[in-house]
């Protein structure tokens, strides 16, 4: 591809260095899709990109947008009563939750085909699963990449009924969210399909609604209803519907003699059919017309998406095409991924997994395609017929795949109002800006993200909104916990909220310090607030893993340890950040910083309701505890036979359906003895340094503060129980 634009390069700093939403637009051919493939493999941010059909992510190496935010089918009302509907149906899972609380860049390719209520209740459960509530999107910056002039969104009559009452239009600007905070309109402005000026200029004015009569009557130059497609190999067809399509590329293939070659797709894991790249049975001849469907990943690159050529040979090296341009082409096969989001456990980022893969030759017969299946593509001749065309912009849509306006045949005559583009879509276009305007915007919007982040570093809505959960978890099962676990969780949420209280402080005086532009003095205050929240925190987290709550019902049990362990996670990595910042802050640091943030080992301390001592504790109306009974073997017994047969402790907690912390609590009660290896919780050189701090007098609690997270309470119980023994 030729060098890129300013304008691309502008795209690209507003994605990268500010917070700011974008719609980033472009006729076809403009690198809309080499954007993305860039932003993808490049950015320092946490990225999801997503779009609006199951082929449409396939092709962008996402995922669809109903899968991710789990959103119904059915339309979505934008009202109070629409939004706790949506939540309360909507079932998102602890992974999906906190890579939506991860997330800080939100793509939606393909944003033509997006309805505007389908964007009101992704930002609905943004704003919930984020604790942002007043943020559109919950403070995601959304990058909407796509073409208004091409398919619209499907908005069924019936549908529409439902929707009418609340939006202008079905598209994604008329949407709530989108009217609240409007993106940034970034157009690429240099055509890589098209050469002809001629061309290009007809192609904007059918954009702009504004055909003159000389476009309108180069146009119907090219209407030849005699123009045969058996005259003219080196064209393809571009049809309305599957059907034609089908029907042309049978018939052509049946003309030709020779064997038929069957390439059956390998297809691993989860990759459902509907969302297939091709055919899974692809049956090709020596002499099909084909079509590339995807780009060649190697160098020199010989092919592109929609490149068409000949098959010239079949045989045991694969398939052999001839194209205009390259005598032959060995086609190599092509790897497809269905792929989800997750997190990682050790650092908390956001990670693809794949489920799937879709492995077959990139190759489509080419004697015709729909005009809806050309998006994306280039043409250098193509046979339009699009008499029977059915939404605004699909002519415009079969025009822009071609390189020139010498290499389109009209077969069908074309009508101007078949041209018309939608009203609104034009007046949405409107809001493009200069790029001087566009200049000026990034550099105060670069110096806004600068403060942003800086600020975020001290937001602590996150945490207090975690701890409002945790706080509703312990009222929703007020029987299953203690009155002191309850209390414990009470205290976090004030701790928390106390440290909160000066930290919005301090944030006011980093923007005051900040509109002065007394860079000093902000660096100074940084200093004196690092050391004063760090050691803050440190106090907090140590609380957060010591509970003394006792929990008489096992499913209740588990959303406690976890909801604790994500206060526990989020308050260390904002220790992590403001001790990091302490000399120097800026974005390459920031993202340094949460690059390197490994999230400490978390183990949580709290009565475990079934053992023989506290079985009297238990309430009898709870039929799922097992409560031991006089004359059974004691339940630290049980875990030591466990541990004889060589389980670890995950083995042993999924074997005896206990919590971790009961596991290892049983265990080491057998330390001192020694049934039970010092080095099943620590390693050697770990347990020297903690045997020096006991020699100096220091308790358990001092050394896991000296420690900083790096080793749990258990650990250094181990150490110390034998290194008492030595003392006696």
């Amino acid at each position: 591809m030729e060098k890129l634009t300013p304008i691309y390069d502008l795209a690209h700093e507003f994605s990268e260095a500010t917070a700011e939403s974008i719609f980033l637009t472009g006729k076809a051919g403009t690198g809309k899709t080499t954007f993305l493939k860039n932003l993808r493999n490049n950015t320092r941010k946490q990225i999801a990109i997503t779009a609006p059909t199951g082929v449409a992510a396939i092709n962008a190496e996402g995922v669809t947008l109903h899968s991710f935010f789990q959103l119904p089918f059915t339309p979505f009302v934008p009202t109070p009563a629409g939004r706790h509907n949506l939540l309360e149906k909507a079932k998102i899972s602890g992974i999906k939750r906190k890579i939506y609380r991860e997330l800080d860049i939100l793509v939606i390719d393909e944003i033509s085909m997006v309805r505007a209520d389908i964007l009101d209740a992704i930002d609905t459960i943004l704003r919930h699963h984020r604790f942002r509530p007043n943020d559109p999107f919950g403070g995601v910056q959304v990058i909407y990449i796509g073409d208004l002039y091409q398919l619209p969104p499907v908005a069924l009559s019936e549908e529409w009924k439902v929707l009418e009452p609340y939006y202008a239009s079905p598209f994604f600007f008329h949407s709530q969210v989108v009217q609240q905070q409007q993106p940034i309109y970034v157009e690429l402005d240099k055509i890589f399909r098209q050469k002809n000026a001629d061309f290009i200029r007809l192609l904007n004015e059918v954009r702009n609604n504004k055909l003159t009569e000389y476009g309108f009557n180069l146009l119907k130059s090219r209407y030849q209803p005699d123009f045969k497609l058996e005259d003219h190999e080196d064209y393809i067809v571009l049809t309305t519907h599957n059907a034609k399509a089908n029907s042309i590329n049978s018939e052509e293939m049946s003309k030709i003699s020779g064997k038929i070659h069957q390439f059956k797709a390998t297809i691993k894991g989860d990759f459902p059919e509907r969302n297939y790249p091709n055919d899974a049975v692809l049956e090709l001849k020596v002499g099909a017309k084909v079509m590339f469907i995807a780009n060649d990943n190697n160098y020199p690159r010989l092919y592109f998406n929609g490149k068409i050529g000949v098959i010239t040979e079949i045989d045991e090296l694969g398939i052999h095409v001839a194209c205009e341009d390259v005598d032959e082409i060995l086609v190599s096969l092509e790897v497809w991924r269905n792929i989800r989001y997750t997190v990682n456990k050790t650092n908390g980022q956001i990670e693809e997994e794949e489920l799937g893969s879709f492995t077959q030759f990139p190759l489509r017969l080419a004697w015709a395609i729909t005009i809806h299946k050309s998006q994306g593509l280039t043409f250098d001749k193509a046979i339009i017929d699009a008499e029977s065309a059915f939404s605004s912009g699909q002519v415009y849509v079969a025009l822009s795949r071609c390189r020139s306006l010498e290499g389109i045949a009209l077969t069908s005559p074309i009508y101007r109002e078949s041209l018309e583009i939608n009203k609104c879509v034009v007046k949405y276009a409107e809001n493009k800006l200069p790029t001087d305007t566009l200049t000026q915007k990034l550099n105060s919007a670069k110096l806004k993200y600068t403060e942003h982040l800086l600020e975020s570093v001290f937001d602590f809505k996150f945490a207090i909104g975690l701890l409002n959960s945790f706080l509703s978890l312990a009222k929703k099962n007020s029987k299953s916990i203690n009155e002191e676990g309850k209390n414990h969780i009470e205290k976090l949420h004030q701790s928390v909220q106390d440290l909160k209280s000066v930290a919005d402080k301090f944030i006011i005086q980093l923007q005051y310090l900040s509109q002065q532009h007394n860079p000093v003095k902000i660096e100074e205050r940084i200093g004196a607030a690092s050391d004063y929240f760090v050691t803050q925190l440190k106090e907090i987290i140590i609380t957060s893993t010591h509970s003394p709550a006792e929990i008489y019902n096992s499913e209740v049990a588990k959303e406690y340890k976890e909801t604790l362990k994500m206060v526990f996670t989020e308050l260390s990595l904002k220790k992590h950040l403001i001790a990091g910042i302490k000399n120097d802050f800026s974005i390459e640091k920031y993202h340094q910083l949460k690059d390197n943030f490994k999230i400490p080992r978390f183990t949580i301390k709290f009565q475990d309701p079934f053992m023989q001592e506290d079985a009297d504790k238990m309430p009898d109306d709870y039929p799922n505890v097992r409560k031991n009974s006089i004359g059974k073997i004691p339940s630290p017994n049980l875990t030591l036979e466990l541990y004889r047969k060589g389980m670890s402790v995950e083995e042993m907690m999924e074997t005896r359906k206990l919590a971790q912390a009961t596991v290892e609590g049983h265990l080491l009660k057998f330390i001192a003895t020694g049934e039970v290896a010092r080095s099943f919780f620590i390693d050697d050189e770990q347990a020297e340094l903690v045997i020096k701090l006991l020699d100096l007098g220091e308790t358990t609690g001092a050394i896991f503060s000296a420690m900083e997270g790096n080793l749990t309470y258990n650990q250094i119980r181990a150490v110390k129980l034998l290194w008492e023994t030595t003392k006696e």
